[in-house]
């Protein structure tokens, strides 16, 4: 492994801001510094998206604000078991600074309409294919119980948001890359100085390709559970050039539903508090697709 890394590890601290969750590491070898990610056998799912990200981020054209790979480690250690680990070139990046600060969340909008700008590769599939764009129907022939609980307003909404939904193949398709899970975590901030800031994204475990706007959807509901305003207020400070309105309420429906149903779905390996996040944003985009269907 110590030559994958680039020779024998020497040292490692946390990353500026991130020694409460621990994700990220700077890591010093015997020849250079890495940004490191390192997951054991807790989180096998987890690993399975870190595997998936060093095989799709290899693909991405040149113009992605992404952290370049460097080297990639998937191996059973004796007495240990499986360990995952990604190694990113060592560049000036810092996580967004807790809460939000509007040059941190400018940069996290703006990191998500660029890239919608690039091309996707054409063996990537169809974002129509990763998110769950019949949610809705599958929430109105199943009519869970607790589904009101997120909101009154969905009681008798489903049908209605179901229909909407299908109009997601017209909406929602296009050419262009889709990150498909930006949020506080896969983000990574660069200053320039003057207040000037730049983002980049990591977490590339499920790319797809689709409309241009698509990961600004996907983005604006974590934001509101992070303390962001609202999505409609930061649209307003970055427009998205050449959106159709009804399109964008689709996509915003169809976002809302998959999170809705996501949430109420079992815990997976190794994310016990995921779904209890999911919920949170399912709460958001929900509050966000009311003010765009007028009530």
């Amino acid at each position: 492994m110590s030559e994958t890394m680039g020779g024998r590890v020497i040292g490692s601290a946390p990353m500026s801001g991130t020694e409460q969750s621990g994700t990220l590491e700077v890591l010093q070898t015997a020849s250079a510094r890495s940004i490191v990610r390192a997951v054991g056998p807790e989180a096998p799912l987890t690993q399975d998206r870190m595997a998936a990200e060093a095989a799709s981020v290899a693909t991405l054209p040149d113009d992605v604000p992404a952290l370049s790979r460097e080297w990639f480690v998937d191996e059973v250690l004796p007495g240990a078991g499986r360990w995952v680990v990604l190694g990113y070139r060592n560049e000036p990046v810092r996580p967004p600074h807790d809460p939000w600060d509007d040059g941190d969340l400018a940069a996290a909008v703006e990191l998500a309409i660029q890239i919608g700008t690039s091309e996707a590769p054409s063996d990537l599939p169809d974002a129509l294919d990763v998110i769950d764009v019949g949610a809705w129907a599958t929430i109105a022939a199943m009519r869970p119980a607790g589904l009101t609980a997120f909101t009154p307003w969905l009681s008798d909404k489903v049908d209605h948001l179901a229909e909407i939904a299908t109009f997601a193949g017209e909406a929602m398709s296009g050419k262009s890359l889709v990150h498909g899970a930006l949020r506080r975590e896969s983000i990574l901030i660069t200053d320039h100085g003057w207040d000037a800031t730049s983002a980049h994204a990591v977490d590339w475990f499920m790319p797809s390709r689709g409309a241009s706007f698509i990961d600004v959807v996907l983005l604006l509901p974590y934001l509101r559970v992070d303390g962001a305003p609202p999505p409609e207020v930061i649209m307003d400070r970055h427009p998205l050039p050449d959106v159709d309105p009804e399109a964008l309420t689709c996509a915003v429906t169809v976002t809302a539903g998959a999170l809705v149903l996501e949430s109420m779905r079992p815990p997976e390996p190794g994310q016990p508090h995921g779904r209890a996040v999911q919920r949170e944003v399912a709460h958001a985009a929900l509050e966000w697709l009311r003010v765009r269907l007028g009530g």
